[in-house]
């Protein structure tokens, strides 16, 4: 009874702070409290930090269900837990433009594997299970500003039972066959790449580091999307919480962020694997909360 109390007042605490709707604290309730324990429990028993991997399409609230579990964790369950978003380790504007005059114009947008600092990611990760290491440092990625800044991110180690949260839209997807890759799947793709070099080099990715930095994972729980058009919506409502943020922070007015039609542009290159994502990533997850177009979760399947 006590544990429940704590976990109504912290949630009610933190959807406040984070201007939440109703609909997240009733899947807190119902579903992210349990899943939080179950973690807790597999932490405690496990050798070194357990390591779980977060999915879910743009906007689907990943970064909220991280933030929340690790914050509640920590507060009501004793259990050290950080979050490594995939987002901060986006490459420099800067080199995601080299890989566009070297390999193709499309890679000068973020988001697709093989936009990603791979090797910094995997030695984040191997630094959160080294016995040895007491401080992990990670990148800060500024969304708005589309770069890499100067900041670094540390995070200290204890000797408690301890999570770590590897979110991201991308986290887990497995590359596609060949048939698949043949076809475009959209007038995005048939106008931006008819002839398959991004998305061959994009799946060229996923066969390899991302292939390691996956098998990293201890569990992978998923967010599971309605479809691809629940995501503009959802990535719209993102677009203005992240400049509304900046300028509460302390940010310029005039930050205004990526307007409707840059968001619907912008999106488009995460199509073909988000669908793939919806379609074979619940048979390889631990976890799948199945949601509606407003993220009120309908089914869940917890792995034991």
């Amino acid at each position: 009874m006590r544990c429940n109390i704590k976990f109504k007042q912290f949630l009610e605490n933190f959807a406040q702070a984070e201007g939440l709707s109703d609909i997240f604290r009733t899947n807190a309730t119902r579903y992210f409290n349990a899943y939080a324990c179950r973690l807790s429990e597999l932490a405690v028993v496990h050798e070194r930090p357990l390591i779980v991997g977060i999915n879910g399409a743009q906007g689907s609230g990943k970064s909220t269900l991280s933030d929340y579990l690790s914050q509640m964790m920590a507060s009501v369950l004793d259990i050290d837990c950080h979050v490594v978003s995939i987002d901060d380790f986006y490459l420099t504007r800067m080199e995601r433009q080299n890989l566009a005059r070297s390999i193709h114009p499309l890679l000068a947008t973020r988001g697709v594997p093989g936009t990603h600092d791979c090797d910094r990611l995997r030695d984040a990760l191997a630094a959160f299970i080294d016995p040895k290491c007491t401080t992990v440092e990670l990148p800060v990625f500024d969304k708005l500003a589309d770069d890499r800044t100067n900041l670094v991110r540390k995070i200290q180690m204890s000797a408690k039972p301890t999570v770590i949260l590897l979110e991201g839209w991308c986290v887990g997807i497995p590359a596609q066959g060949q048939l698949a890759l043949s076809v475009p799947v959209s007038n995005f793709e048939f106008t931006h790449d008819n002839g398959g070099t991004w998305r061959a080099y994009v799946n060229d990715q996923l066969k390899g580091p991302y292939a390691e930095i996956f098998d990293r994972i201890d569990r992978l729980s998923m967010l599971r999307s309605p479809s691809f058009e629940s995501v503009f919506a959802w990535r719209l409502e993102q677009e203005s919480r992240l400049v509304a943020r900046r300028q509460m922070g302390g940010g310029h007015a005039s930050v205004t962020g990526m307007s409707a039609s840059q968001v619907a542009e912008f999106i488009e290159s995460f199509r073909r694997l988000t669908y793939h994502a919806i379609e074979v990533l619940p048979e390889l997850s631990a976890d799948v909360w199945e949601l509606q177009a407003d993220r009120c979760i309908v089914y869940e399947r917890l792995q034991s």
